[in-house]
């Protein structure tokens, strides 16, 4: 984003004094009109002043004109600023669960589908210059997608995601951690900013770890690593599913409590989800809040005054070299 300010604004006023010039040039214009027109020997002043010099004198008293208003701005020190986000400020990875559990139907039509149309809207809605990636998991954890900008590349695999067996948080955050913390050392030239996040992490699940590292043990290398975990439990205390092998019916209710832990640990924020509109809302405050999770955008102010001084510079000079050559032997 770029916009002009200016370091000594009052100074502007000045350009009052360019108005009230081009004001009495104006009045001189009419009063010499009214004064040629008393003079009654039209042919003696035309032997007089044969060669007039029409509007040529107007086109240099503009030049002059805006010159002097191109020093006004100069003076009052006009001033360039671009605010950037750096690579390593924009970088959310989401980490998706599809355990068999999001077949659940407590969510219509199942949790896994209404998740997949939530995370499509909250990608849509964040600030294009913000990478986002993509990491499923279930029992093993997978990177469906590297953080990029390519929004239409992160909706095919979201919805290409497929339900598979267990859940592994405790891994999933910590390969989430893993990938930005490389990401951000790769834009630093080998050494990560310690003054900025090297991403953040949205991770929704509907359950709590069955295999690998505990659900805290990946949340605690977010936290060493500086990165905040948004958390969201997804699903309600009534779930269930049909299992595949026995075909019993077994309860899948959601558990928020270590989701919870997580996001005290790392310094984001937990959400429960209980519909597609309570998901959508979470999604909202948490594109809301990354602003201010990331760090402050970098802001670079450029002076400009010698830019315009050398307008007026270059104004006034050719208005004195039109004035040479044009009004030369001229009344």
């Amino acid at each position: 984003m770029i916009g002009i300010q200016f370091l000594n604004p009052g100074r502007l006023w000045l350009l009052l004094l360019v108005v009230a010039l081009a004001g009495a040039y104006v009045a001189v214009l009419r009063w010499r009109r009214r004064v040629a027109v008393r003079f009654t020997q039209v042919e003696l002043f035309d032997q007089v002043a044969p060669h007039r010099p029409g509007w040529r004198r107007h086109v240099v008293a503009g030049l002059q004109l805006a010159g002097l208003a191109a020093g006004v701005v100069a003076i009052a020190r006009p001033v360039e600023s671009t605010t950037e986000r750096t690579k390593s400020e924009g970088r959310i990875l989401l980490l998706f669960d599809v355990s068999l559990s999001m077949m659940a139907e407590d969510v219509a039509p199942t949790r896994l589908d209404a998740a997949k149309e939530a995370a499509k809207e909250f990608v849509e809605q964040v600030d294009d210059d913000i990478e986002v990636g993509l990491l499923s998991f279930a029992g093993s954890v997978d990177i469906e997608v590297d953080p990029t900008l390519d929004r239409d590349r992160l909706d095919v695999a979201i919805d290409g995601l497929e339900l598979a067996e267990s859940t592994a948080i405790g891994d999933a955050l910590a390969t989430g951690t893993r990938l930005l913390t490389r990401l951000a050392s790769d834009v630093d030239g080998g050494g990560a900013n310690e003054d900025l996040a090297p991403g953040a992490i949205v991770l929704l699940t509907d359950g709590t770890t069955t295999v690998g590292r505990p659900t805290q043990d990946g949340g605690q290398e977010a936290a060493d690593a500086g990165i905040p975990v948004f958390t969201i439990a997804f699903g309600t205390a009534t779930g269930t599913i049909t299992d595949p092998a026995s075909g019993e019916i077994v309860p899948v209710p959601v558990e928020p409590r270590p989701l919870e832990s997580v996001s005290e640990l790392t310094g984001g924020t937990s959400y429960e989800a209980a519909t597609t509109t309570e998901l959508s809302d979470a999604y909202e405050r948490i594109r809301d809040s990354l602003g201010d999770t990331l760090g402050e955008e970098i802001v670079t102010v450029t002076e400009l005054t010698w830019r315009w001084a050398a307008i007026a510079l270059a104004l006034l000079a050719a208005a004195w070299s039109l004035a040479l050559w044009w009004l030369r032997g001229m009344v």
